[in-house]
């Protein structure tokens, strides 16, 4: 009788010293902060995403290289984003640039670093015209891009530096902000 008072004696003991450990460590561990707790809750590679208009015809491509979403910012990063999409004229458009940003609620594209614009195959050479800058936000539902950073816009004609740009894709409408260099060629 003595060995099994005795048994669970040891055995609450135990289980004692084992409670207090674990409090102890509880105690030791400090809560993760934001920023040790900023981790994805998805991620993805080699995404690939079309978006068609009302009467089934492909309006835009998207394609990224991986895509990662963090719930805490409420953001989706993509890791080289790349756009293409059809002005009226029929002409397909492609930006791509080495990173690039979607918040959940939103309908806009945040591009940075090394962005390019460009027509994929004009018809006329003088049609081929490349646009840089180091950030880009571009509404996907109304096919603009806007920056207010330094922009730089080459072609075999012509040569313009401008800090701030507008483009409608669609409508081929480009507008400069301020401080417009520009520099044309005629042949």
């Amino acid at each position: 009788m003595r060995k099994r008072y005795l048994l669970l004696l040891l055995t609450l003991i135990f289980g004692l010293a084992l409670l207090a450990v674990d409090r102890y460590t509880q105690e030791q561990t400090p809560p993760l902060s934001e920023l040790q707790n900023h981790e994805p809750d998805y991620y993805g590679e080699g995404l690939y995403n079309r978006q068609y208009d009302s009467n089934g015809e492909l309006q835009q491509t998207f394609v990224a290289a991986r895509s990662t979403h963090y719930p805490q910012t409420k953001s989706t990063l993509f890791t080289g984003p790349l756009l293409m999409s059809d002005d009226d004229d029929g002409q397909t458009w492609q930006v791509n640039a080495r990173e690039g940003t979607l918040q959940d609620n939103e309908q806009s594209l945040r591009l940075i670093g090394q962005v390019e614009i460009r027509p994929l195959d004009p018809a006329d050479a003088a049609d081929d015209i490349l646009i840089e800058t180091s950030i880009l936000t571009y509404h996907s539902r109304q096919q603009l891009a806007e920056t207010d950073q330094p922009v730089t816009i080459t072609s075999p004609q012509t040569h313009i530096n401008a800090t701030g740009m507008t483009l409608d894709i669609a409508r081929q409408r480009m507008e400069f902000k301020s401080q417009v260099d520009s520099r044309y060629v005629p042949q």
